[in-house]
């Protein structure tokens, strides 16, 4: 009952100012999006350039400490600055929303200058705690508060996946989620007590946990029920939306309908971001109002009217600017143009399980499906000779305790592999590749690393089977910067993409495309590889949203284990798709989170 009455009360509330709310969360997403995120991309870029480090991924790091001390430093002092801004942007979230509350006495200028000398306060053990704080509530924190700069910091979705596909870790990381959100209500007023009253990260633990400790459920309700209702209402206007449109499609305005209501799901979905960050906001608030004034009574304060009319003139005349925009995006998009169709690509030769993985049953099964390039995987062998497979040992598929770097290719290729309810041979890449040209079926190759490699791998691998890669435009991906680099510089002619599990800078290589994990590409990265003449390859994408968000980013390719699901979503949004459609498209790609990256 009690967050009900909160939600209610808050609600209202935010309707009632909901010009200087809006302001006050779009302008600050605004800032940060179109200046502060660029100009720390801009300079990490400029570092790295300085350095000549072409790269930062897990892989290079040690080596960039040792060889590039400064890039390290420069990259610490960058991520501090993040670090700062994040801090900047909640505090004055927390400060704005609290002067809207009480009638905004102060301006904005006060504002910023209190936010200012909150940061100059802070002790190095707030930014520590600040840092560890959101790593813990990141995982399900982002459900109602984003902001583009948090937006960087995603667990990526392989990591995930690959969690959830082990039944102990799956078990671990549900624990984990659990424990990270009882800590985060736990700890929910330990910001406002640092931020607002300036106490001690210690005594703010020590307090908020001290608070909290008979109000668990009444927080976790009040979040619970904030977000379910935020999710319903987001449906049943998209649905409406929708249905509309299904019925306009029916009559010779379906055009201009079309337009009119993707701006108003634009509009609607940034309004509802707004909305759902203040809100998530007054329930941190709550936890510090509940020893000053009661929570509810704060609701009661108004707004000058000169004032309230200000804001909501600039907000309509913000939209006004904003709508002439997404206007002509909407022509364009509705037109068929703002969309890619990227290559296909079969992950591990196979299409939802119709196969065993890497085997060439399977291959030959999916290329039946046409898919642009089945992506398979290569290792060395203990004689130096190359089998198909992606593990670096047979325990998953084959049961047995042996490693791939300790085996020669004829005890490999007697080995059976069990996958899916099928069971194949291990094939050498020979074999593997030989089939595939008898089937016209080009191959996206990655090349793993492992044991039993040598230093002239990338060498071995192109006397082997480089002119037959070539005749036939195969292509190479891999995680090795080495012999990606090695394959480029002796072999121009060769397509080489390299793999990225994370997208911190841009990279600056010989590859021909990057392969990124699809969690954290975004069209910056996209724009910059297309000014390079370079393709961008997405993996994981398995659903529908997933490849909606990587059309409208650009992606030129997408790696996916469900092939069949892909073809037809790219079909259905390339070939005269109804507006309805079109609507529905756009639909998966407006998250709460994407319209504040």
């Amino acid at each position: 009952m009690q967050a009900w009455r909160f939600w209610r009360e808050a609600t209202r509330h935010f309707f009632q100012h909901w010009g200087s709310y809006v302001t006050l969360v779009f302008v600050t997403n605004l800032a940060i999006s179109y200046l502060a995120v660029p100009a720390l991309t801009w300079l990490t870029s400029a570092l790295m350039d300085w350095q000549h480090v072409p790269y930062v991924s897990y892989t290079n790091i040690g080596a960039i400490a040792l060889q590039h001390p400064l890039a390290i430093i420069g990259l610490v002092l960058i991520l501090l600055v993040v670090v700062t801004l994040i801090y900047w942007q909640f505090a004055y979230l927390l400060l704005g929303i609290i002067n809207i509350r009480n009638g905004r006495p102060e301006s904005t200028r006060s504002l910023l200058a209190d936010t200012v000398r909150s940061i100059a306060g802070a002790s190095p053990s707030t930014f520590l705690f600040f840092i560890g704080y959101f790593i813990v509530i990141i995982p399900f924190g982002s459900e109602l508060f984003t902001t583009p700069l948090l937006n960087k910091a995603k667990i990526p979705a392989f990591i995930v996946s690959y969690l959830m596909d082990n039944p102990l870790w799956a078990a671990l990381l549900a624990v984990g989620y659990v424990v990270a959100a009882y800590i985060g209500i736990r700890l929910i007023a330990v910001l406002p007590l640092m931020m607002l009253d300036h106490y001690h990260s210690r005594e703010a633990i020590r307090l908020s946990w001290q608070r909290t400790r008979h109000n668990f459920c009444n927080y976790l309700s009040k979040i619970l029920l904030t977000l379910a209702l935020i999710s319903a209402t987001v449906f049943v206007i998209y649905a409406a939306l929708y249905i509309g449109q299904v019925l306009f499609d029916k009559t010779h305005v379906a055009l201009v309908a079309a337009t009119a209501n993707l701006f108003l799901m634009e509009v609607i979905t940034e309004f509802i971001v707004c909305y759902a960050t203040v809100l998530f906001m007054m329930i941190i608030l709550s936890s510090h109002d509940r020893h000053q004034r009661t929570p509810l009574s704060l609701f009661s304060f108004r707004e000058p009217a000169k004032t309230k009319l200000r804001t909501r003139l600039l907000i309509v005349s913000g939209l006004a600017v904003i709508s002439a925009t997404l206007v002509g995006f909407n022509l364009i998009y509705l037109n068929g143009l703002a969309m890619t169709k990227p290559l296909t690509i079969a992950h591990r030769g196979v299409d939802h399980g119709n196969g065993v993985q890497n085997t060439i049953p399977a291959m030959i099964k999916t290329s039946r499906e046409k898919p642009d390039f089945v992506e398979m995987d290569v290792r060395m062998t203990k004689d130096h000779q190359f089998v198909v497979m992606h593990d670096a040992n047979l325990k998953a598929l084959a049961g047995l305790k042996r490693s791939v770097a300790k085996m020669t290719l004829k005890q490999l290729t007697k080995v059976t592999v069990t996958e899916n309810g099928y069971q194949a041979k291990i094939p050498s890449f020979n074999q593997y590749l030989n089939t595939a040209i008898r089937h016209h079926q080009r191959l996206l190759i990655e090349i793993k690393t492992g044991g039993a490699d040598t230093p002239d791998l990338s060498e071995r691998f192109y006397r082997q089977f480089g002119q037959r890669i070539l005749a036939h435009h195969e292509q190479i991906h891999t995680l090795s910067y080495k012999i990606m680099n090695q394959l480029k510089t002796e072999h121009p002619d060769l397509f080489v993409s390299y793999i990225m599990p994370y997208n911190l800078t841009f990279p600056h290589t010989r590859a021909n495309a990057y392969t990124m994990e699809s969690t954290t590409l975004n069209d910056s990265f996209i724009d910059q590889a297309n000014r390079q003449h370079k393709k961008v390859y997405a993996w994981d994408i398995d659903t529908i949203t997933n490849l909606d968000q990587m059309m409208f980013l650009g992606a030129n390719g997408v790696i996916t284990n469900n092939l069949s699901v892909i073809q037809q979503e790219i079909k259905e949004n390339t070939d005269h798709p109804s507006y309805a459609n079109l609507l529905l498209t756009l639909m998966n790609d407006l998250s709460l989170e994407s319209q504040t990256q």
